[in-house]
């Protein structure tokens, strides 16, 4: 059977490429071997960047990784990105065009990456011979494409700051769970809210609070990994979550360096503004095995925490109200 599924791979007319968790490459079909003039013995058992160094650029390697880790599947077009595998002789880089599609496949209670090149060289050239590729695409319904991948992005994406919203929040935290439960690791929510954000607003108008929002946005995704997210819940609360945590001191860490980043004032506009915030933690799975327990208890532990005295995070306990840190 493996040698059957062996030639049916080498017999597409797609370039087939597998990696392992760790980037290394474990398939590598007939027809990359033949454009690129690399034999399988040579690419098998390499990293990816090595053989296509394409894929060492911080696009691509975060796309590999949200498929590994996130589930992910990615589109990647030819006509914005050109070619993603080069043949050896690299001088005709400039006239190829490839479409790419990377997307998590389950084996054997592990997970690769599918990358999929999908060459559409000639198709492009015809469409220059006609000197308009953007009528081209269009009639290929690459125009519907863009048009749905945007109104996907607002749809889960909030409006002010860009972050993800509460639907795309509940998909992704669902899926750290999922990722959580096969590693057995931990993975932490953290609910934060801003202390007396209203004060800016009746002090500087909702302009400056806006602003303030955005800012924050930012800041607090310079406290955290690629790896983590960071959403807009709703008016001045965000919900962190942090994934492939070994113990409760990695997540402390975090909310310590995040207290910290707030120390520094922000300038909105032509005023300094100072922002506290408060920060309420559950852990799955010790508090719960549920997204939306795990959101209500790391809510109910900010609430405490706030009353208790601001600018402090508290982990969720069921038992007691939590100690602030």
């Amino acid at each position: 059977m493996d040698s059957l599924f062996s030639q049916v791979l080498d017999q597409m007319n797609i370039g087939t490429i597998v990696v392992d968790q760790n980037l290394t490459i474990v398939i590598w079909n007939a027809w990359i071997e033949q454009f690129t003039h690399i034999q399988k013995g040579q690419a098998i058992g390499q990293k990816i960047e090595t053989v296509c160094p394409r894929f060492g650029e911080k696009i691509y390697f975060e796309i590999l990784q949200k498929s590994l880790f996130f589930g992910q599947r990615r589109f990647c077009s030819g006509a914005l990105h050109s070619a993603f595998i080069f043949p050896a002789n690299n001088t005709l880089e400039a006239t190829i065009r490839q479409n790419m599609e990377i997307g998590p496949i389950y084996y054997d209670k592990k997970v690769y990456a599918l990358i999929q090149i999908i060459d559409i060289t000639s198709h492009l050239n015809r469409v220059h011979q006609l000197k308009n590729i953007i009528k081209a695409l269009e009639i290929e319904n690459e125009h519907i494409k863009v048009s749905e991948r945007i109104s996907n992005h607002h749809a889960l994406h909030d409006c002010l700051t860009n972050l993800p919203n509460r639907t795309l929040l509940d998909e992704q935290l669902n899926l750290a769970i999922k990722y959580a439960r096969r590693t057995k690791e931990l993975l932490a929510v953290l609910f934060l809210d801003l202390d007396e954000f209203k004060l800016v607003n009746d002090n500087f108008g909702h302009s400056y609070g806006d602003e303030l929002l955005r800012g924050v946005s930012e800041r607090l995704q310079a406290c955290i990994r690629k790896s983590d997210l960071l959403s807009r819940f709703g008016g001045d609360e965000f919900i962190i979550v942090l994934s492939q945590i070994k113990t409760k001191q990695d997540v402390k860490i975090i909310a310590e360096k995040v207290i910290s980043a707030f120390e520094q004032p922000f300038e909105i506009y032509d005023q300094i503004v100072f922002i506290t915030l408060s920060i309420g933690i559950s852990v799955y799975p010790s508090d719960t095995l549920d997204a939306k327990d795990l959101i209500k208890n790391a809510d109910l532990a900010m609430y405490r925490s706030k009353k208790s005295r601001k600018n402090s995070f508290s982990f969720f306990d069921s038992g007691s109200n939590p100690d602030p840190q």
